[in-house]
């Protein structure tokens, strides 16, 4: 979504959603001074134009998870087949090979300390073709996430609270 094909009303029906996603479309207009008609409209444009969902997604640091990149160096001919097979744990958020094909990094939210220390102490330490594994900690998220641009611009602003 790129925030100049939204005008000022769309966004801050997303921010409304984004604040909660449950929010029936009466109390959003409420607090947008609109009429629910507007904002049902408005988000079926939305949906049908950008293909808009709303989702619930755990925040992963709530349930004391942490959020780990690593920066794997491997030979050039098994970049590609090892960031296929880290694409494809359910604890991967991101992959990319870098490097001109000789590292992958990768985003994960391992579930437990067991599958993280299994993956970084044991597996990837035993893969013969990859040279290096550099892994660390993310403490702290200052900015980001897939909506990052939405919280930032702060469309409700003071004088609208969230819905």
């Amino acid at each position: 979504m790129q925030s100049q094909a939204l005008d000022p009303l769309d966004l801050k029906l997303l921010q409304a959603l984004q604040l909660d996603g449950r929010a029936p479309f009466n109390r959003i207009a409420e607090v947008l001074g609109v009429s629910d008609q507007t904002v049902a409209r408005r988000f079926r444009r939305l949906r049908g134009i950008l293909h808009l969902r709303v989702l619930g997604i755990t925040d992963e640091s709530r349930l004391g998870r942490s959020s780990w990149l690593l920066r794997l160096s491997c030979t050039p001919d098994h970049a590609e087949q090892l960031a296929s097979a880290l694409a494809l744990r359910p604890d991967t958020a991101h992959v990319r090979v870098i490097s001109g094909g000789t590292e992958v990094m990768c985003a994960m939210k391992p579930r437990t300390r067991q599958a993280r220390d299994e993956l970084l102490l044991d597996r990837l330490q035993r893969t013969p073709r990859v040279t290096s594994v550099s892994a660390h900690c993310l403490l702290h998220r200052f900015y980001g996430g897939p909506l990052g641009w939405l919280s930032k611009i702060n469309a409700l602003g003071p004088r609208n609270g969230p819905p």
